[in-house]
């Protein structure tokens, strides 16, 4: 029963944090407590602890009430717990690498890429499921890469 644990845990942290994470985008909400996450539109893994403390409160509910809910052991929960952090850092890594096998199942570096660009996607944390349910799904494709801007600036001259 043990081992059904972390993928209770992920599942169930990653439709609480998909639905704190939209309401955080409400407008009368997100100017005043989301915004200070969204002030880099291209993220970089500072930005994935960069948030205001109503923010990272608001977020860490769903993962400390799991255990109250599932009791889980002490190292298990903080094994989990540390690697939410890592996959944070590692989704905020920009990085618009596209059409991998697990692209449509896994909310990756180049879906939250596109949530800190168009501010209305891919809210989830691990899966792309609760935003196809929420009707807030975008495909990451090649020609979104913000990178591609600067790209183009470099050519013409206008960047260096």
């Amino acid at each position: 029963m043990a081992s059904a644990l972390p993928p209770r845990y992920l599942l169930f942290t990653d439709y609480f944090i998909y639905w704190i994470h939209r309401l955080l985008h409400h407008p009368l909400i997100y100017k005043y407590v989301h915004k200070p996450h969204h002030k880099w539109l291209i993220p970089t893994p500072f930005a994935s602890h960069a948030f205001h403390y109503l923010d990272g409160y608001l977020q860490s509910v769903p993962y400390h009430a799991f255990i109250f809910i599932f009791p889980l052991q002490r190292v298990l929960y903080l094994v989990l717990f540390v690697a939410v952090n890592f996959w944070s850092i590692f989704i905020h890594d920009s990085e618009m690498i596209t059409g991998g096998f697990w692209e449509n199942i896994i909310n990756g570096p180049s879906h939250h890429t596109l949530h800190h660009l168009f501010f209305t996607c891919n809210y989830g944390q691990y899966f792309t499921w609760a935003d196809r349910v929420g009707g807030s799904y975008k495909h990451p494709m090649p020609e979104l890469d913000p990178f591609l801007e600067v790209q183009a600036a470099k050519k013409a001259g206008k960047i260096e």
